[in-house]
């Protein structure tokens, strides 16, 4: 009769993930359940259900979430060092058309006696094949179930794990655990329905198979009580023994990085030829040890790993060191890299534990010993311990003051890393590949979201782009009216500047004219030519002012300077004249203000030539926080600015025009003279 194991049913969809992101996977106590794959097809869910999350803050944050996770668990090591040379058990060939009535092909564990185990769970370990295993396992069953028998009923087989209905889930190379409540176990039985296709055949391979009681693998040592319905024997590659040899491609029980010291010792050539050197452990009393294991490390600045473990060594169990013999010995040549070295000793008792270190190998011209950590696992009613943990250990053959710390051989960390139990270790790697699927999922889900943002960005963006182009069509179109205006306003400007000047320089002239032709005196016709001369001069410079403005589009403030002084030696021909002004500065001056600026002080110019009978001009400009302040000062005459004939002449009227420009020019004009003083004007202005 076939019993189906009732167990609880585990959801790898939104309860078990939840679970997987709330913590680190941990060992159960005995009864309990920590991380399982689902046991039967209806257990299983996608491993993104529980992933509700929609916007782009959010999936970020479980991407960090499911990334900060990850980093604590343990890591898949198949590609980071090289496999050992054992691949696993690898089933013999069926028709590739075969289906669960045709193909049986199954492996079988059986625990020796009368003696029977509590077991807890099981795991599956994907054979990793480096030929032909591509980022993925080799041969791992797509159908299967497994089945355990006792020792009271051992024709009657309970199915703890059945997928004969639907294909497992590819795990890739991380393990497969199952989880369910305690149970006496003598025999296990995994019996495969459907393998992995390959040419015309099917078959199916396996690394390991485990059998765990808490948190230990309890499966017996690969040469007793495992059979199989078919195997291809092709050492030392692929055997059945090696189906539960304890080397695993995924490497050794470690965690996450830790900054801890390994064990090494430097030994001196001439010593150790004398007498090999040894590792001796005294548990205190006889005790049973089931196996030895053995982490290599690396030496400190040694690229290649496990340099420094011995070439050649012995382990010896024995009651008494020196009385009586070995209860097991053997010299074991060390060919095969692995991670972990694992010696069985059929729990056998003894007090001592002696390795024995024949050969080892030479760095920087010495002999040198490198280790991470020794373990003597035995058995203390039901529970598998480290027996080594507390134990005395000494070195046999050390160079006196460089003896290595021992407790650096049972501190529990190799190769900086921390060693946990095999069950931890296997259950957080199977829990590994659901945070790596979902770790996918939400990259994709958030490369979705990234590019329906970008996509909404580009819209914008080419829409935000259409209406800047029509702005830029509208600002260009704009500027070419503004530049048609102003150039309109440049001419009106013009032709109130010739009519202003020139019109009236003109008119001045044919008035001297009619009045000469009236009054012909010698004293007449040289004082009338001389104001001809002096209107024609400020004619000359006004056409040239005029050119100047038009030729000249941005005019910085030292030019301006530089024109204001050859105006003024232009207009006071019999003046000395001082024009000082600060060094050359780049501040941009607008045309409307240098014109006023020009015109004001044109006018103060011609006033000084026409009526102060001046010897000297000084002229000084300065710049204060943003403030232009132009001062002219004249030695002449000077007059009384309050006299009304002053204001009612054409003196009068030019210092009018001089007050209305600086009104334009939003200016502070200040004008001082007194008779036989002369006159200063000061014009300050923001620029």
């Amino acid at each position: 009769m076939d019993t189906t194991f009732p167990i609880p049913a585990t959801l790898i969809s939104a309860a078990l993930f939840g679970s997987l992101l709330a913590g680190t996977i941990q060992a159960q106590p005995p009864g309990g359940r920590g991380y399982s794959d689902p046991c039967f097809p209806e257990e299983a869910g996608p491993p993104s259900a529980g992933i509700a999350e929609r916007g782009m803050g959010a999936l970020e944050k479980r991407e960090r979430m499911e990334q900060e996770k990850l980093e604590q668990l343990p890591q898949l090591e198949s590609r980071i060092a090289p496999p050992h040379q054992y691949f696993g058990y690898l089933g013999g060939r069926h028709p590739a058309g075969a289906t669960n009535d045709t193909m049986e092909a199954w492996v079988q564990l059986s625990f020796f006696g009368k003696w029977t185990s509590s077991v807890d769970g099981i795991a599956l370990v994907p054979a990793f094949y480096p030929a032909f295993s591509d980022e993925g396992n080799y041969g791992f069953p797509k159908r299967f179930k497994i089945e355990i028998f006792s020792h009271q009923e051992p024709d009657v087989p309970v199915t703890v794990v059945d997928w004969t209905a639907a294909d497992f889930p590819d795990p890739g190379l991380h393990p497969v655990f199952f989880s369910f409540a305690a149970r006496a176990v003598q025999t296990v039985r995994l019996t495969v329905n459907k393998g992995v296709v390959e040419g015309d055949s099917q078959f199916f391979a396996l690394d390991e198979l485990m059998v765990f009681q808490q948190g230990n693998n309890v499966a017996p040592p690969a040469y007793q009580g495992l059979t199989a319905s078919d195997s291809l024997n092709e050492p030392p590659y692929w055997k059945l023994q090696y189906l539960t040899d304890r080397k695993i491609h995924a490497g050794g029980y470690f965690h996450t990085h830790h900054p801890a010291a390994d064990f090494v010792q430097y030994f001196d050539e001439e010593t150790i030829r004398l007498a090999t050197p040894e590792i001796i452990i005294d548990l205190g009393e006889a005790r049973n040890i089931g196996r030895v294991e053995l982490y290599p490390a690396k030496l400190p600045g040694m690229p290649i790993p496990e340099f420094a473990f011995p070439l050649e060594y012995q382990v010896e169990l024995r009651r008494w060191l020196k009385t009586e013999p070995a209860i097991q010995s053997g010299i074991i040549e060390d060919t095969l890299p692995s991670r972990m070295r694992w010696h069985p000793l059929s729990s056998a008792k003894g007090r001592f534990v002696r390795l024995i270190l024949h050969e080892l190998p030479r760095h920087d011209g010495r002999p040198v010993f490198a280790m991470g950590e020794i373990r003597l696992m035995g058995r203390e009613g039901n529970q598998l311990n480290n027996l080594a943990a507390g134990a005395s250990i000494r070195v046999t053959q050390t160079p006196e003051g460089e003896a290595a710390d021992t407790r650096l051989l049972t501190d529990g960390y190799s190769n900086g890393r921390k060693i946990i139990p095999e069950r931890d270790y296997i259950e957080q790697l199977a829990a590994r590949k659901i945070l790596v699927e979902a770790l996918a999922e939400t990259q994709h889900r958030l490369m979705i979201a990234r590019a329906t943002r970008n996509s909404y960005y580009w819209m914008v963006g080419m829409s935000g782009g259409t209406i800047l182009f029509f702005s830029l069509i509208l600002w260009i179109a704009y500027q070419r009216i503004a530049r048609q205006r102003a150039l309109m306003d440049l001419r009106r400007q013009i032709a109130a500047d010739l009519h202003d000047d020139i019109s009236s320089n003109l008119g001045t002239i044919s008035m001297i004219t009619r009045r000469l032709q009236q009054d012909s005196s010698p004293a007449l016709i040289r004082d009338k030519l001389m104001e001809i001369g002096h209107i024609a001069q400020e004619s000359f410079i006004s056409i040239k002012e005029i050119i100047w403005h038009m030729d000249s589009d941005i005019v910085h403030l030292s030019e301006m300077f530089e024109k204001l002084e050859r105006t003024a030696r232009s207009v006071l021909t019999d003046c000395q004249v001082d024009f000082t002004y600060p060094p050359p500065q780049g501040i941009p001056v607008p045309a409307k203000t240098r014109r006023n600026i020009m015109l004001l002080v044109k006018e103060a110019l011609y006033n000084c030539a026409k009526y102060a009978q001046a010897k000297h001009m000084s002229i000084q400009a300065a710049m204060h926080d943003s403030v232009l302040e132009l001062t002219m000062k004249d030695d002449g005459i000077g007059f009384d600015p309050s006299c009304t004939v002053v204001a009612n002449s054409d003196s009068g009227r030019g210092l009018a025009n001089m007050e209305r420009r600086a009104k334009l020019l939003g200016a502070e004009l200040e004008i001082q003279s007194t008779p036989g003083q002369g006159t200063q004007v000061t014009l300050k202005m923001p620029l």
